[in-house]
């Protein structure tokens, strides 16, 4: 009784719909008593956040006219389905020795424009899960429902309407013309629906999502972590020894959580001591993403879905976040080598190309999470540089 009696005095503090028979999923990268902070803070007119959420209203605005995408809208994919997932990979590109341009080559590194382009579903797919995410933020700091309806209707076209929906796989992502139809490494595009997924469990707390919404959407995404433990691709992904596989159980984790399946989240979070010991070098780095031409990017993005992982275990109490291996290799060596050179206290000396503002601002909640985590001041330091920076973006809230 006593925690009926809560979650009707939560639903009623947030002036929204009181859920008796299900409460959210806990989110992973958002903290929301920060969140609700911020809303106050806005409420009040704070110099500090006024202009981030300016703009993000602004955006959300310009989303409120716009027509759904749908996964079908594209050229048909290999599977002969029209509700699977088609792209090529971001770095295929035309054979430069062949007139037809066939078979594609992979150039790591160098993003091939027509891989976003109308034929595939890739742009189409960030397009829909970006609108999702910034309505719902925008929803939940305004409490404005046309926000929540307009992200509502778009997760019913993509995720649960029979004639538009995706099917929950990526057999058909990262093809490589000529030479694959779809490949393992796909995979990685279901990444963005992490965060989005956070995004949805604050949806839930507004009138338009519906609990039958809620169940058919964590229908789909219990149906995707299934593909993704038996099917041929996600059992390879779960080889790579690089931000990929760490990503598989960063995603099976989070999609886990939020639909229930408890016991494969403990099962991902066992296996992600594994990876530690594999993708984590003592000195802290992460050695797989040191050898890409974006090595900052990608040494950021690979922490991040450790980061991701250690949030999972941690909502059903395993710490993540202090194991070490026996031979002494952890996750906070991680964070700890990156620290400087995020504090501009170091130069980044590896890869040719070295990403600034997008790559910091992301990794910005990430070392905030970290350093509160292990109480550490270097870490501090890289955290108040990067707001010195950038300050505060409602966008870039997420870990």
């Amino acid at each position: 009784m006593k925690s009926i009696f809560y979650s009707f005095l939560f639903a009623c503090f947030f002036g929204v719909k009181c859920v008796f028979a299900q409460q959210p999923s806990p989110m992973i990268g958002f903290d929301l008593s920060e969140l609700t902070e911020t809303r106050d803070g806005i409420k009040k007119g704070e110099s500090s956040l006024i202009k981030s959420y300016n703009d993000l209203i602004k955006e959300a605005d310009a989303c409120l006219t716009l027509k759904p995408e749908t996964v079908t809208d594209g050229m048909l994919p290999p599977s002969g389905d029209k509700h699977d997932f088609y792209a090529i990979g971001k770095y295929a590109w035309p054979n430069p020795k062949s007139a037809d341009g066939m078979p594609y080559i992979r150039k790591d590194c160098s993003i091939n424009p027509e891989a976003n382009g109308p034929k595939f579903d890739l742009a189409r797919y960030n397009n829909t899960v970006d609108r999702i995410k910034l309505l719902s933020l925008a929803w939940f700091y305004s409490q404005d429902e046309r926000y929540a309806k307009k992200a509502t209707q778009l997760l019913r076209v993509w995720f649960i309407n029979e004639d538009t929906r995706m099917n929950p796989h990526f057999e058909c992502a990262s093809a490589l013309p000529g030479v694959y139809k779809g490949m393992a490494i796909g995979i990685i595009f279901g990444v963005t629906l992490v965060e989005m997924t956070d995004c949805v469990k604050l949806l839930s707390l507004s009138e338009s999502w519906t609990g039958k919404d809620d169940t058919a959407l964590k229908q789909w995404f219990s149906d995707y972590v299934q593909w993704l433990r038996t099917s041929k691709f996600g059992i390879q992904e779960k080889k790579a020894q690089n931000n990929h596989g760490t990503w598989y159980s960063a995603q099976i984790a989070a999609y886990s959580l939020y639909t229930g399946e408890l016991e494969y989240v403990k099962e991902m979070v066992e296996f992600g001591k594994q990876q530690i010991r594999e993708q984590i070098a003592l000195n802290g780095s992460l050695p797989h993403e040191m050898k890409r031409d974006w090595a900052f990017s990608y040494s950021v993005y690979g922490l991040r879905a450790f980061t991701v992982l250690a949030e999972c275990g941690e909502r059903i109490g395993e710490d993540l976040w202090n194991y070490k291996t026996p031979d002494g290799y952890n996750l906070q060596s991680a964070y700890l080598f990156l620290a400087p050179y995020l504090s501009g206290q170091k130069e980044w000396e590896w890869g040719s190309v070295r990403e600034n503002e997008q790559t910091e601002r992301i990794a910005l909640p990430m070392m905030k999470r970290a350093a509160k985590k292990y109480d550490s001041t270097i870490l501090m330091q890289a955290v108040r540089h990067l707001q010195t920076l950038y300050g505060k973006s409602l966008k870039y809230d997420w870990i």
